[in-house]
């Protein structure tokens, strides 16, 4: 049961419990459903408070919108927020696609479209949510503002590990593939040989905006894992520094206090990410004289 409760990143950082990302009610976040699409399907999305920017936050594999209960309501405070769970996850309806990084973006585009969502957009990703969120941004770099990645997944993570201890690597890989619940593993399948590639499919350059990556350092006393090891919590945190450094204005928060769920464990460091975010992309407009 121990191993069930804790934060778990598969082969590249992406498969984390849901069990502890999902418990509790957010009871600070009033859902509801949205209808989506020519042939409408339904999308649990939790929508709040007002500002020039829309934050949209995008869950890790498994999770849904919950697991930013005790960030959310925070930003909200000072900008449009906008969580939502993916299809399948939830309260929102499956849907018969295969769940590629490619689907999964153009739902959120066609969500944005039916939300009437105006960019400026903050994109806040969490795991596997932040290769969605630089899926979306790369598509659509002009409505993007800046971004705030949290301990988010790395396409080079994977082949990393492997040219560190490939045995050990690939038991962590059969390991993981065993948490993922049934109706996620179609997904995850899909998932695996983008992440074992290192090259993540994106559909242009990503926006040179203000970005902030917040990585998790934390170590077990006695890890189980081979991605548990100070060896490869080493990689990860260069692999977030190299992908940082394409932006003018990235800056990287690292913790040793959090596990992957850098959100529920300290909530404050993602809600400070977001307004420095927000304080960084004025700037840019005020400078450019927008």
């Amino acid at each position: 049961m121990k191993t069930i409760a804790r934060s778990l990143i598969a082969a590249a950082a992406i498969v984390c419990c849901a069990a502890q990302a999902q418990s509790g009610a957010p009871a600070s976040m009033s859902t509801e459903q949205l209808a989506v699409g020519a042939r409408p399907y339904q999308v649990q999305v939790a929508s709040a408070g007002a500002g020039r920017y829309t934050v949209i936050f995008e869950s890790g594999f498994g999770t849904d919108l919950r697991a930013w209960r005790k960030v959310a309501p925070e930003v909200a405070k000072v900008a449009h927020t906008f969580a939502y769970s993916r299809a399948g996850h939830g309260t929102s309806d499956p849907r018969p696609e295969p769940r590629t990084i490619a689907q999964n973006t153009a739902e959120l585009e066609q969500l944005i479209a039916a939300a009437k969502l105006a960019p400026p957009f903050i994109l806040v990703g969490h795991s596997y949510g932040g290769l969605l969120m630089r899926s979306f941004a790369a598509r659509h770099p002009d409505q993007v503002a800046g971004m705030v990645l949290v301990d988010p997944a790395n396409e080079r993570f994977n082949p990393a590990l492997r040219q560190l201890d490939a045995a050990r690597a690939a038991q962590d890989d059969r390991q993981f593939a065993g948490f993922v619940p049934a109706k996620f593993q179609p997904e995850y399948k899909l998932l695996q040989p983008v992440l074992d590639s290192g090259v993540l499919p994106l559909a242009g350059k990503l926006p040179d905006v203000p970005t902030v990556v917040l990585t998790s350092v934390q170590q077990a006393e006695k890890p189980m894992f081979f991605l548990e090891t100070a060896p490869a919590v080493a990689i990860k945190r260069e692999l977030h520094a190299e992908f940082l450094r394409q932006f003018t204005h990235g800056s990287q928060v690292v913790t040793a206090r959090s596990g992957h769920n850098i959100q529920l464990d300290e909530p404050e460091l993602v809600v400070a990410a977001v307004a420095k975010v927000i304080d960084a992309a004025d700037k840019q407009t005020a400078d450019a004289g927008l």
